[in-house]
């Protein structure tokens, strides 16, 4: 067991939304609905967004339409519980990444320095070009680049760097995988009424929380994994409530891969995977341990830097 390790206390901070009103072209319009339409209810969901803020909102599509290997599928919004969205990255955030990589080897080092601030500052919106010029034929482009890429991986949960290429939908039988035709989703609130979601700002979309029966069946959490010390690769599922407020009799070391002896209930708020006092099921990998693990402030949690430590490391995966 590491020896004692000296934990901060954080105050949460704001989270934003990611929503745009519909354009109004030419006033309203009449349209003819069926029957079937007047009666539905629109699905009421919880979005997480990006930036790991989530927001109840009622989906006022009825279907989606998902391209999958296997043909085109429409899908009733009111079968869907769950969505995982694929990696969408604006066009606009592709090309500043770009244009800000051009600039890691200018000739004015403020515009180099501005331009590496600029690229932390984008996150893991910009970690794919940056993952493409960490070789870069230039060898300040590529120093700068590790420097940035570095930072981005101590920064942000390592769920959140995964590029999915696929969107996955879940009904109550089945997962499929393909890709969404659609660039954003209709949504109602009860503040702003109906509204565009786009889907390049959204991570997650469920229904509600995890079904009773996974709640009841998945094992109870334990308060750490170091019992599960060189269980190398081998996955578990538990049932855990987030932590609600970092306590000093509780412990966290690392960032996204967090040492086995850190407390379980304050890494899943750390990582996104549940929010304060939320009771979630999560998975969970062993890992052999990194050389280092990095500390960072997210969602409320501090944790702290660590060596190495030889029992191992354990990640939580998406579900």
């Amino acid at each position: 067991m590491p020896a004692v390790r000296k934990v901060l206390w954080i105050v949460p901070v704001a989270l934003s939304f990611g929503l745009t009103a519909p354009p109004i072209v030419g006033g309203p319009q009449p349209t003819q609905t069926s029957e079937a339409s007047k009666s539905r209810t629109p699905a009421d969901v919880e979005v997480k967004y990006i930036d790991d803020s989530t927001m109840k909102l009622k989906l006022l599509d009825e279907k989606l339409e998902l391209v999958t290997k296997h043909g085109t599928l429409r899908i009733a919004v009111a079968d869907v519980r769950r969505i995982e969205f694929a990696t969408r990255l604006p066009a606009v955030t592709t090309e500043k990444a770009a244009t800000a990589i051009s600039k890691l080897n200018h000739s004015d080092f403020k515009i180099r320095e501005a331009a590496t601030e600029e690229l932390k500052a984008l996150k893991e919106r910009a970690y794919p070009a940056l993952l493409k010029s960490l070789k870069h034929e230039d060898p300040e482009i590529a120093r700068r680049t590790e420097e940035v890429v570095t930072f981005i991986r101590r920064s942000v949960p390592a769920a959140n760097l995964e590029q999915r290429d696929l969107d996955i939908i879940h009904t109550e039988d089945s997962k499929i995988a393909g890709k969404l035709t659609a660039e954003s989703l209709r949504v109602g609130t009860f503040q702003f009424g109906e509204q565009t979601l786009k889907l390049t700002d959204v991570r997650l979309i469920r229904t509600g929380p995890e079904p009773t029966e996974q709640l009841v069946n998945a094992q109870p959490a334990p308060s750490s994994l170091f019992n599960y010390a060189n269980q190398f690769g081998k996955e578990f599922v538990f049932r855990i409530t987030g932590a609600q407020a970092q306590v000093q009799n509780g412990a966290i070391w690392g960032s996204g891969i967090y040492t086995l002896d850190s407390s379980l209930q304050m890494a899943v708020v750390h990582a996104g995977f549940a929010k304060p006092g939320e009771t979630v099921v999560v998975k969970v990998r062993i890992l052999p341990p990194p050389p280092q693990f990095a500390g960072t402030t997210q969602n409320g949690i501090t944790s702290a830097p660590f060596g190495p430590f030889p029992a191992g490391a354990f990640e939580f995966l998406p579900r």
